[in-house]
C-alpha cells in the first residue's frame, strides 16, 4: 500500500522501535488466561507470558519495570494495536505486521 498523505507520512514517522516489535513480532493476547484478573490480559511473546493491565497501563515485563517507557512497552502497545484502540497506521506495509494482526487490519 502506497503511503498517500501527509497524515499517513506523520503517523509512520511516529511509530518507534517498541511500536515496530509490537507490529511485527509473533505475540498473542489472551483476555481469559487463567493468571490473569477481569482486568488484565496475558500477552504471549516468545514463549513468555506478560501479564498486562491495560487501563493502568502497567506490564510485568522488565522494559516497563525499569524503563517504564512513556507510551508503554511493545506488550502494553500489541494489545492495543490488536484490540483497535490504536489503528494501525496506513501505509505500513501490511506483510510485515505479525499474522496475529491479521493482514486485514
Amino acid at each position: 500500500m502506497a503511503v498517500s498523505t501527509d497524515a499517513d507520512v506523520e503517523a509512520i514517522a511516529q511509530l518507534d522501535g517498541r511500536d515496530v516489535a509490537a507490529l511485527t513480532e509473533p505475540m498473542d493476547v489472551y483476555a481469559d488466561d487463567p493468571e490473569t484478573t477481569d482486568d488484565q490480559v496475558a500477552v504471549y511473546n516468545h514463549g513468555q507470558r506478560y501479564i498486562v493491565t491495560p487501563h493502568v497501563p502497567c506490564c510485568d515485563c522488565p522494559d516497563m519495570i525499569h524503563r517504564r517507557p512513556a507510551r508503554g512497552c511493545k506488550h502494553i502497545r500489541r494489545y492495543r494495536f490488536a484490540t483497535g484502540q490504536r489503528t494501525i497506521p496506513a501505509g505500513v506495509d501490511r506483510s510485515a505486521l505479525d499474522d496475529g494482526l491479521g493482514a486485514d487490519r
